[in-house]
């Protein structure tokens, strides 16, 4: 794709996403927090915090920040691959339709489809490094064994695929953990009860994995980000400032505990853990 088109692609899906931040935000209540009072005064102490509003803005900005990487997550998944690069979702109303109905698609996200030079190209998405644990590789490793064994015995009709791609949206591959290996059956160390499928199964991490997704254009992570950067930006300009909705959030949360306030400003704490446990 086109530099003008992936920029103006992303954009337009920034500025959805940036909509549906202010919408969630305004409907969010402080009861949407999980808070561990065991927790708090060591966060309090680690910080060196001095009232109760820095430890209450300090919990928000956590809460709000595992929001954001998971929405960008799914933003990215359902949201540019599919509207941007033309990938096709592995939704549930995609998902119904044979071949892609058999378990061995439970773990591939997105089919690349076929361009005049190679067949359909299926992707396993990931976010990260930390992304995949022990037990999901090996997973991987045997989903992905069926799927080229289907493949090899002519069981999946007309669809036909000539790689299976693992992609990691940022990062590089030399800071992956080796259970991106272990996926692939590369075994380090211990003996896991994985195959050798290095000849079919590829991982792709951070600016490989975009160039890849874009036909081998090395920019195309460059266009992706000034296409996040200008979204957010035409995102203000139209929907205004988040910041009032992110005061309001945090007084309202902030309130919550104010009775454990004492006099003299320090905290009753076994009033939080009494209130939150009991």
């Amino acid at each position: 794709m086109k530099k003008s088109e992936i920029i103006e692609g992303v954009s337009n899906q920034i500025v959805w996403w940036m909509g549906e931040r202010r919408k969630k935000l305004a409907e969010l209540r402080h009861s949407t927090m999980s808070v561990n009072p065991f927790l708090l005064p060591l966060i309090f102490g680690i910080h060196q915090f001095n009232t109760f509003d820095e430890l209450a803005e300090f919990l928000v900005a956590a809460h709000l920040s595992t929001g954001y990487a998971t929405g960008f997550g799914k933003l990215i998944d359902e949201k540019i691959l599919p509207k941007v690069f033309g990938t096709t979702k592995l939704d549930k109303a995609t998902r119904r339709t044979a071949p892609l109905s058999m378990s061995a698609f439970d773990e591939i996200d997105h089919i690349i489809p076929p361009g005049s030079n190679h067949a359909a190209k299926l992707l396993s998405l990931k976010a990260g490094r930390w992304t995949i644990q022990l037990t999901m590789a090996v997973q991987l490793n045997k989903a992905f064994e069926e799927l080229l064994e289907l493949r090899s015995s002519r069981r999946l009709g007309t669809f036909t695929f000539d790689e299976i791609a693992v992609g990691v949206f940022y990062g590089t591959k030399d800071t992956l953990t080796d259970k991106y290996e272990i996926l692939r059956g590369i075994n380090r160390g211990a003996n896991h009860n994985v195959k050798d499928l290095t000849e079919h199964v590829h991982v792709y991490a951070g600016r490989e994995f975009w160039a890849w997704l874009n036909g081998g254009e090395q920019q195309t992570q460059e266009w992706v980000l000034e296409g996040i950067i200008q979204g957010s930006q035409v995102a203000e300009k139209s929907l205004g400032s988040l910041s009032t909705l992110l005061a309001e959030f945090r007084n309202e949360f902030s309130q919550q505990f104010q009775f454990s306030v004492q006099p003299d400003s320090t905290i009753d704490w076994a009033a939080i853990i009494n209130k939150i446990n009991s």
